[in-house]
């Protein structure tokens, strides 16, 4: 006799075959040694009682734990405001704010954004629409300055936070708490960079997702001007106008262009003439989408091949011929695993991007497995654009990987969701654990870790692997539907030699008319 547990919720008696020859295969569900660790770490934990609160707090997803997160947000926001306003009262030099506000009263005094000469480099890198938009409030007093810019931040990293998790899980309230704050925790030192150095990366993260909510909401007009808003700031989220072609998001991508032309022709009359506009982004042009040698890329020669960029292009020029990783501070520094020239850098570089788009196309065009939602397919092939995006952008900075937030948030929705099979959760989960840890080898030592290429390998990390279940649909709904599709395979294997039987009325050892 042989025993084999009911398809279907895995807590049904033993079901008696009749025959050995009935007798199949069925894949016993145990948990992977991912999850068995980490029940056996929860069962230690439990132990203690201060301990065994919290976790059963945050397990009955008690609202207590929303709140907790909500406060903790807020006391960070506080925190990493407290320098650049504390530079700013004090006269400081402010990083960036006070390029900004430069920049803004050049504008509103119509002076030259960008110099004339050819041979001195750009203060201000970005497209003439992000200066105009600095005009209004480069007259305020220097506090007030910074703390608009500073409001601006947070809201725009709460806006990340709520995004991700709607664009996840389809809903913001009710959620496993993890899901929340982790992510953002995990990038925490990026999210730090954006208000000490005042940078943009949340606020393009915030517009790209915006129009992903949108897309979502059938709104292609919005959707497309959320994304020229954001190319209009900082050229480089252009690059995911390439998903909506892909997706024939046709009205999504005419809006998309057509703001981009608004941004870059009509926007800037505000404050400058036509012949300005005109000069601006020529200059602009020719600085920085048209300057590329060995030694820079755009405006910044010994920053370009940097440890500090992150970019493919970096990235690849930096390990595969002799540039320096520190050009700012050493002179000397190298860390080049082959000694090839700057042509066939190239060449590798663009052998790079050409597989990494096979790569892409072949995960998107995978059928997956019976049961893969619609939802999970398309946070897939957002959260891979957006990876895309930040790896393919030319000046990439490290701060830039706080575009992982919404990849992270999507992993742990998957990996916290019991509803799933056990082995598609604990494929997300060793995706966020690889994901980490490869961001976590700055702890050791930043210079080195940086210009190896650990923080572009994290975000290539969670590209491929959100790339191979995307393929192979791992990211199912349910275990329900799971084990259908088994049960239906198993039952169609059994039917098959017993069929002959069925159908005839000769006996097994009679041979058949």
């Amino acid at each position: 006799m042989m025993y084999v547990r009911r398809a279907g919720n895995g807590q049904g008696a033993p079901r008696k075959m009749d025959s050995p020859t009935q007798s199949t295969e069925v894949s016993t569900h145990q948990p992977p040694m991912l999850f068995a660790f980490a029940d056996a770490l929860r069962r230690r934990a439990m132990r203690s009682a201060r301990l065994r609160i919290v976790i059963e707090t945050v397990e009955r997803r008690d609202p207590s734990v929303q709140s907790f997160s909500l406060i903790l947000f807020v006391i960070l926001a506080l925190a990493f405001s407290i320098a650049p306003m504390l530079n700013s009262i004090t006269s400081r030099m402010n990083k960036d704010y006070d390029l900004w506000q430069r920049t803004g009263w050049i504008v509103s005094h119509g002076q030259s954004i960008y110099p004339t000469d050819p041979n001195r480099l750009f203060p201000f890198m970005y497209p003439p629409p992000a200066a105009i938009m600095l005009a209004p409030i480069a007259e305020l007093p220097r506090p007030l300055f910074v703390a608009s810019l500073l409001i601006l931040q947070t809201a725009s990293w709460a806006f990340c936070i709520y995004a991700s998790v709607r664009l996840s899980t389809g809903r913001f309230q009710g959620v496993h708490p993890a899901i929340y704050l982790a992510p953002s925790l995990m990038v925490i030192p990026f999210v730090s960079d954006m208000y000490l150095l005042g940078q943009p990366a949340v606020l393009l993260l915030a517009l790209s997702l915006g129009s992903f909510l949108a897309l979502r909401r059938s709104m292609p007009l919005v959707s497309g001007f959320l994304l020229a808003t954001a190319a209009a700031i900082k050229a480089y989220p252009v690059i995911l106008l390439g998903y909506f072609v892909y997706r024939k998001q046709t009205r999504a991508t005419a809006a998309a262009i057509a703001g981009i032309a608004f941004y870059l022709t009509v926007f800037p009359l505000t404050y400058r003439s036509t012949d300005q506009v005109g000069q601006d982004l020529s200059l602009w042009a020719r600085g920085m989408l048209f300057k590329y040698d060995d030694r820079s890329i755009g405006q910044r020669p010994d920053r370009a091949f940097s440890y500090k960029n992150q970019s493919l292009q970096a990235t690849v020029h930096r390990l595969s011929r002799p540039v320096l990783a520190d050009g700012e501070n050493d002179r000397s520094w190298y860390v080049n695993l082959a000694n090839l020239d700057f042509r066939r850098s190239n060449y590798l570089m663009m052998a790079s991007i050409i597989a990494i788009g096979c790569f892409t196309m072949w995960a998107w065009w995978g059928g997956g497995w019976p049961g893969r939602s619609r939802e999970d397919a398309i946070n897939s092939e957002q959260s891979m654009s957006l990876m895309l995006t930040v790896m393919l952008a030319p000046l990439s900075f490290n701060y830039s990987y706080v575009w992982l937030i919404f990849p992270l948030t999507f992993l742990l929705a998957v990996a916290l969701d019991d509803r799933r099979p056990a082995r598609c959760r604990a494929s997300a989960a060793w995706t966020v654990i690889a994901t980490v840890a490869l961001l976590a080898c700055t702890l050791l030592n930043t210079r080195v870790a940086a210009a190896y290429g650990n923080i572009f390998f994290a975000g290539f990390a969670a590209f491929v692997g959100i790339g191979f279940w995307e393929r192979r649909g791992t990211f199912m709904r349910s275990e329900v539907e799971h084990e259908s599709a088994e049960r239906k395979r198993h039952t169609l294997s059994i039917a098959r030699p017993m069929g002959s039987h069925t159908h005839t009325t000769s006996r097994p050892n009679q041979p058949q008319a």
